[in-house]
């Protein structure tokens, strides 16, 4: 399943938005008969414009990270949800383009385990992160499979979903019963999916 996912990710990181696609938007549709609980992350679907937060090194409090294009649509012909992020956006003029961080997560939901099986690739890192979650119409809580580099397990946050807005968290822990919040992003709608 790994070499599957690693596999559909090198494939689908070639539609990562590029200067010449950024205005470009086509969400698609989700699948005729495909699980309801695809709705969960289907609510998403469409551009966001966010600005993140992270957790001073002292730990005195917050500071900004920056901003970036998030964009959701429905992936595997609506039976699946793929993103991309972009950050800084690509709005956003920089001396050196191979700083700018672009990110792909593939989402399948496996109705037998009420979970979904999740795939993170970033350019900054050649290294897949690979997760399981669980969702209602609330949030979608997401656990990584394993330990990071730095020996910390996390667990990633969507919650406060609406129409036009979300939240987002992630924390760490190293024994999964006492979790520290270390990062928060804000989402605002930049458009409504439309097909053209």
């Amino acid at each position: 399943m790994k070499h599957l996912m690693y596999c559909l990710l090198l494939v689908s990181f070639t539609s990562l938005a590029t200067p010449e696609t950024a205005t470009r938007f086509d969400p698609g549709e989700m699948a005729e008969g495909a699980p309801p609980e695809l709705q969960h992350w289907g609510k998403l679907v469409g551009q966001w414009s966010t600005e993140g937060e992270s957790l001073k090194r002292d730990g005195s409090g917050w500071e900004h990270s920056g901003k970036a294009d998030w964009d959701f649509f429905w992936a595997f012909n609506g039976w699946g949800i793929q993103d991309n992020y972009t950050s800084p956006p690509l709005s956003e003029k920089l001396e050196d383009e191979s700083t700018r961080q672009h990110g792909i997560n593939l989402r399948i939901y496996n109705p037998d385990t009420k979970q979904w099986v999740l795939t993170w690739l970033t350019t900054r890192s050649p290294v897949p992160s690979n997760f399981t979650a669980v969702s209602s119409d609330d949030s979608v809580v997401m656990m990584r499979d394993d330990k990071d580099v730095n020996g910390n397990y996390r667990r990633i946050t969507f919650f406060d979903m609406t129409e036009d807005s979300f939240e987002w968290k992630m924390e760490w822990s190293q024994d999964k019963e006492s979790w520290l919040e270390v990062a928060r992003i804000h989402g605002k709608r930049k458009s409504v999916p439309i097909k053209e």
